[in-house]
């Protein structure tokens, strides 16, 4: 099913139109005047900035072309690309010496690659650029020349896979229509020279008699190699026992489009070859070797507009709310997919695939701003990735549990429950810091929402609620409250500081402490404390015994209700505390009169 949906998508968006030519990124353009004298080398990087609300500096990446097909297998044997190629091909760039290998083996294996590219260069030559070739053929005979410019690209600090195209009396070698004429004429990607011809049934098109891939492109997924990963691969000793002889019957049509179709979704800046403009971003990165990417099978604006959940959520929420998205009568029921894949050092795992409706996306987004919404958010929802940076230490991704970042996004996607790593990463974390920041308190909600736990207030403080673990947490914050007070407010540790972590696990211990401790700020403050004394009898009301433990959630209970009426202090209940102080100060001033 994944092969075929990407391969759908593939020709759905015409990545596949003209199979001899791929989007890839070309960081350096050697220029080269009409009788190959060299110019100069100019680099293609660009600030690209990071997503509105995520904090760092912009990364700088190198544009995207389209250039002819590289081949199959290419990273690991001595294959040249036609036009565009890796420095080590184009000028004899030798990579750094690595493992066993010396630096005099890394210089012949560069020198035979660049002799594989000006064979290849010779090859397909057309008449009509007949002096284009002949400039770079010029360039490459005048050792100075070339010196100088492999001289440039080490003080540049490229390295030798570095892709590198030319460009020639002010046009790009690789855009003129005579070679791209040729190369499509010619071939889609060579097959190595030891590789048979395989037939068979695919199983992704179901065609009897196609000419199966012997091997599966790689894709460049975060966390694999820097030169890609397959998404189908085996060792070979693994189906070679059952006298099989391939991975995968998958034929090469379907194998060109499937990874077309995957690379378009894990590249942010990939290029439509209809309009030669970047496709929009659909994919999120949810850790360091972990990426979400989605796609529905038709165009739908929603869908482009998902990886703002992570840092600026309030541009989905107002599509969602625009006109004409309620208006709409077509769309709904078709189908939107969500792949979550890792990379690994030579192979990709594939985590998660979830399949739903447009229709029901929708709803569900709506769910999941409902669910994270707390008073006092100025109607801007939480970004997502905020959220899941609240769960670790110094707000780093990598360090979350592995699974835990994806199941969150898949739950605002398709709904359902949140397992319970998040309750006990958010538990765990209120602990750790002796504190409920909004975030923790915004996936909590999330959590028992998902659970449907309606007995657990949502968005603001709920007063009438019976639940004790929840009216432990206010009374919590009573008292925290009941003590900036009584010592005037400026407080370097107040007593949720040191009693937080004791007080949402072992509540029958801590809280008869707590007890005798407000009694004094209860003195301190006199009449001024009937306030708090009035809110506090409240709250312990409902509350009965203290329990001996909390279960964990309990504890998520607990922390949702010492957010809350942390949260009422400071705005409505402060306007309750003004006038109980008014009152108390007229009294005194009569008394006194």
């Amino acid at each position: 099913m994944i092969l075929h949906e990407l391969k759908a998508l593939a020709l759905h968006e015409g990545l596949v139109a003209d199979p001899a030519f791929e989007g890839k990124p070309v960081p350096w353009i050697i220029v080269l005047d009409e009788d190959g004298s060299y110019l100069g080398l100019r680099d293609t990087y660009q600030d690209v900035p990071l997503p509105e609300g995520k904090k760092g500096k912009p990364k700088r990446q190198a544009a995207m072309f389209r250039i002819p097909r590289r081949p199959v297998g290419k990273t690991s044997q001595d294959l040249s690309s036609h036009l565009v190629d890796a420095l080590e091909y184009v000028v004899a760039l030798a990579a750094e010496p690595s493992g066993k290998k010396t630096k005099e083996q890394m210089v012949e294996r560069a020198t035979k690659r660049h002799s594989l590219y000006v064979n290849d260069l010779k090859r397909v030559t057309p008449n009509q650029t007949k002096q284009e070739i002949d400039a770079v053929l010029t360039f490459f005979c005048n050792s100075n020349d070339l010196d100088q410019c492999r001289s440039e690209l080490m003080g540049a600090k490229a390295v030798s896979g570095d892709l590198a195209t030319f460009r020639v009396g002010g046009e790009f070698l690789h855009e003129s229509p005579a070679l791209v004429q040729a190369w499509r004429e010619e071939n889609l990607p060579k097959p190595m020279d030891d590789q048979e011809v395989i037939r068979g049934q695919c199983l992704v098109c179901g065609e009897f008699d196609s000419e199966i891939a012997p091997l599966h492109a790689p894709i460049k997924i975060p966390g694999g190699f820097s030169g890609g990963i397959p998404l189908v691969s085996a060792k070979g000793e693994a189906f070679k026992k059952y006298d099989l002889q391939h991975t995968a019957p998958v034929c090469k049509t379907c194998m060109m489009a499937y990874v077309e179709g995957m690379q378009r979704l894990v590249n942010g800046r990939y290029i439509n070859p209809r309009t030669d403009d970047a496709f929009p971003v659909q994919n999120v990165r949810l850790s360091g070797d972990t990426t979400a990417v989605y796609w529905a099978n038709i165009h739908d604006e929603l869908v482009g507009t998902l990886s703002e959940l992570m840092y600026s959520p309030q541009k989905v929420r107002d599509l969602l709310s625009s006109p004409h998205r309620g208006q709409r009568t077509t769309g709904a029921a078709e189908r939107f997919f969500c792949l979550i894949v890792s990379g690994a050092q030579g192979r990709a795992m594939l985590r998660h695939m979830y399949t739903g409706t447009l229709g029901e996306l929708e709803q569900n987004l709506n769910a999941f701003f409902d669910a994270i919404r707390l008073e006092g958010d100025r109607g801007e929802p939480k970004p997502l990735g905020f959220l899941l940076r609240s769960l670790v230490l110094q707000g780093k991704l990598d360090r979350l549990p592995p699974g835990l970042a994806s199941e969150v996004f898949l739950n605002v996607l398709f709904g359902g429950e949140l397992p319970r790593l998040v309750l006990s990463a958010a538990v765990q974390r209120n602990r750790a810091e002796q504190k409920v920041p909004p975030e923790r308190a915004a996936l909590l909600q999330l959590y028992f929402t998902s659970h449907k736990m309606k007995e657990v207030p949502q968005m603001s403080l709920n007063e009438v609620t019976t639940d004790a673990p929840y009216r432990l947490g206010r009374l919590l914050s009573a008292y925290e409250q009941l003590q900036r007070r009584a010592q005037g407010g400026n407080l370097n540790r107040t007593l949720v500081d040191r009693y937080f972590g004791a007080a949402s696990t072992r509540p029958g211990t801590v809280f008869p402490q707590l007890v005798r401790l407000s009694q004094n700020h209860l003195g301190k403050l006199r009449q001024k404390g009937e306030y708090y004394q009035y809110l506090i009898t409240g709250i312990l009301d409902g509350i009965g015994s203290f329990p001996a433990m909390l279960t964990l959630e309990e504890q998520g209970r607990f922390a949702l209700g010492y957010y809350h009426q942390r949260q009422a202090f400071f705005r409505g209940n402060q306007d309750k505390e003004q006038t109980a102080d008014d009152t108390v100060s007229t009294s005194e001033g009569e008394s006194n009169a």
